[in-house]
């Protein structure tokens, strides 16, 4: 922890008085972060993965099933030429080792305001409310999330949860990523005469390629 972290928190203790916590107290906070306390879940309508479709198009996304991740290519290409785009986006780099066509332009970097599509790789997918969670690193750079007008998301169908807080409890399991990013559905907005608009502040499609087999990606 930096210098300077310290010092914010150390204000903050001394602002509250808490300078130096109850043994009781420590052991109440211990306790509650070595077994988080889970709220009242819903009972999802479906088995998971049905669920998990009918929220996901319920959100205005779009999805494909492909049986394993040498398909991932053909079916990024195949959307890219039902919404005639051209063939060229920003890819998260722990893609790069899939069989990707010559005639496809990719870029591994941080999107920037001219790219018109980006491919990410999910670390989750929430069954309830058909959310998907990416997370940041140096191989998938947030702005691939927001910035192109049209966001493709890999997901293997081993990474589905039900719920939210079943994602909190993998996450505890690994280094906490800078930023989680919990998507659900393209870009929206309805400030403008009550009408639903999407694309307001992100992208305008979500496209969802739903892996069967596990892989490396």
């Amino acid at each position: 922890m930096t210098q300077a972290r310290n010092t914010i928190f150390n204000n903050i203790r001394n602002s509250l008085g808490r300078n130096q916590l109850d043994e009781n107290v420590v052991k109440t906070l211990e306790a509650r972060l070595a077994a988080h306390p889970v709220h009242e879940q819903p009972t999802l309508a479906q088995a998971l993965i049905p669920q998990f479709i009918k929220q996901l198009e319920k959100a205005s996304a779009t999805l494909e099933s492909i049986p394993n991740a040498k398909e991932i290519p053909f079916a990024v290409l195949a959307f890219l030429q039902q919404h005639h785009l051209r063939q060229e986006m920003v890819v998260d780099s722990r893609l790069k080792a899939l069989p990707w066509p010559n005639k496809l332009r990719i870029a591994y970097r941080a999107a920037q305001a001219a790219d018109v599509v980006s491919v990410s790789s999910a670390f989750a997918g929430i069954a309830e409310t058909g959310s998907l969670v990416l997370l940041s690193s140096s191989a998938c750079p947030t702005t691939l999330n927001f910035l192109p007008d049209n966001h493709i998301i890999v997901l293997y169908k081993e990474k589905l949860v039900a719920f939210i807080e079943d994602v909190w409890a993998r996450l505890r399991a690994q280094p906490m990523p800078r930023s989680i990013n919990i998507i659900t559905g393209p870009s929206r907005t309805a400030d403008i005469e009550q009408t639903i608009q999407l694309g307001a502040h992100g992208p305008r499609r979500l496209h969802l390629v739903l892996v069967e087999r596990t892989g490396n990606v």
